[in-house]
């Protein structure tokens, strides 16, 4: 298979001091200037440069051989205030040394583009040959030699640039009291994560077919610190990402192990249109019931229902409804193949939305998105917080937490507390999913279902409250 969008960004966080490691990246320099590759370049510029480049395409090829490394080639993802820049990297540089080592036969390539008919674009592609391979090992280094160097965990940057072809710059932002405790918090928490051991309960060709038959990219289980990602300010956003268990399909997603112990999930449901009621101090359930559900569209069915949880983010978080449509077709083409992604499928998707939720109607189009993030993320933070404080860890998913299943009761005490503290006018229901490996006889299974028929029946009362109290009224 040689699948060009069989691929991953870059990690260009990639370190080592191992004297192995230094010989061989200095060979390597040498080999580039004999042969007048990098004529004109400053020794540290390339050292620096080819050093990220060559460890990171080792550590993407042990993983997986067939994977591509994505990385920009546009002046935007390097200028000041970048990612890339604080870590001293430069576009002219890194071109340098990737067309050096594709000239020595280290490295396949194939430059970026954007299609015209979708809109989307790609990062050029790269990927080390078996000579490059061979050349690191007989320098008998392995990827232990290889970490990761510790970056700021608060991310802010500047709004979606709309596709891959176009990094979104990170911004320069100083520090408040706020910022430093969300900083200290989160390190905390990532010291916390790496004193666990994550895993798949699959083999590894068993893990590469379903990553592959999906479309998605290699797992990247080094990846494994947490960011608080802003956007434009730092009441935009704020969500918990690049965790590798956040990138991998649903069926992989439950064969997590924590530790070697099977894991399941928690899932908030119709977390966002919720929050859009309680900005009105209403609750959905008061308006329609307890059964009835905000995804699904009648004249629809529940094929869609997954694609209309993500259209109403990008429904609020949209300025108009052509960049709607435009997002949509483009979360169809990635993530919902077997769906129409047409505008005659797409504008009447969105009417029937609208009318199925006229109360929250008027922030749709408003380019608020980004708060309800924000809401959702300081809900992460309480559940984060406070299991950790038990020493339970979860592994949150945006709307979702992924814990052993020894503590999944606890998890969902926690996940309720959350609202009740941060969000009372609007709780959502909470459904679980199980592992793969789970044992729904143990206690914990249990003592979750026993609370959830109580939340239940207290959501039943509460409701036949308010409408008597409607009708008194």
């Amino acid at each position: 298979m040689d699948n060009l969008q069989y691929s991953r960004p870059i990690d260009v966080h990639r370190i080592s001091d191992y004297p192995e490691v230094q010989r061989m990246i200095s060979y390597l320099l040498s080999e580039l200037k004999d042969a007048g590759l990098i004529k004109g370049s400053p020794r540290d510029k390339v050292l620096r440069h080819l050093k990220v480049v060559v460890l990171d395409l080792y550590v993407a090829s042990m993983r997986d051989p067939l994977v591509y490394v994505g990385y920009p080639r546009g002046s935007d993802a390097y200028a000041q205030g970048t990612r890339l820049r604080k870590l001293h990297l430069g576009l002219d540089s890194m071109k340098k040394v990737v067309a050096g080592l594709f000239s020595l036969g280290y490295l396949k390539h194939h430059v970026g583009f954007k299609d015209r008919t979708t809109g989307v674009g790609y990062f050029s592609r790269m990927r080390a040959t078996s000579s490059l391979i061979s050349l690191i090992q007989d320098y008998d280094i392995v990827t232990s030699m290889i970490s990761r160097v510790d970056d700021d965990v608060i991310v802010l940057r500047e709004q979606d640039a709309g596709d891959d072809s176009k990094a979104k710059r990170e911004l320069v932002f100083d520090d408040t009291a706020e910022i430093v405790q969300m900083r200290q918090d989160l390190r905390s928490y990532n010291t916390f994560l790496q004193s666990h051991q994550l895993g798949l309960s699959l083999s590894v060709e068993e893990i590469g077919e379903i990553l592959v038959s999906r479309r998605c990219p290699q797992l990247d289980d080094t990846r494994n610190r947490l960011y608080r990602i802003f956007n434009g300010d730092f009441s935009s956003g704020g969500r918990f990402y690049r965790g590798w268990w956040q990138n991998i399909p649903r069926d992989l997603r439950k064969h997590i192990t924590i530790d070697g112990e099977p894991c399941s999930e928690l899932d908030y449901s119709c977390q966002h249109l919720l929050l859009l009621y309680a900005r009105g101090e209403d609750e959905y359930r008061w308006l329609k019931g307890l059964d009835d559900d905000p995804y699904y569209l009648e004249k629809y069915g529940s094929e869609v229902r997954d694609l209309l949880k993500v259209a109403i983010l990008i429904l609020v978080n949209a300025s108009d409804r052509n960049t709607a449509v435009r997002a949509i077709r483009q979360k169809i083409n990635d993530d919902f193949p077997e769906i129409e992604s047409t505008n005659v499928f797409i504008n009447p998707l969105i009417d029937e939305l609208m009318d199925k939720h006229p109360i929250v109607r008027q922030h749709f189009f408003s380019g608020t998105g980004g708060a309800l993030q924000f809401q959702d993320s300081k809900i992460a933070e309480y559940v984060l917080g406070h299991m950790k404080a038990r020493g339970q860890l979860v592994l949150p998913v945006h709307d979702s937490f992924v814990v052993q299943d020894e503590y999944i009761d606890d998890l969902y005490t926690t996940m309720i507390q959350s609202y009740r503290t941060l969000v009372p006018d609007s709780i959502p229901a909470i459904k679980p999913k199980e592992g793969a490996n789970t044992d729904l006889n143990r206690s914990s299974f249990k003592r979750l279902r026993e609370r959830m028929a109580q939340q239940r029946a207290e959501n039943k009362a509460e409701l036949e409250w308010v409408r008597k109290l409607d009708d008194f009224v």
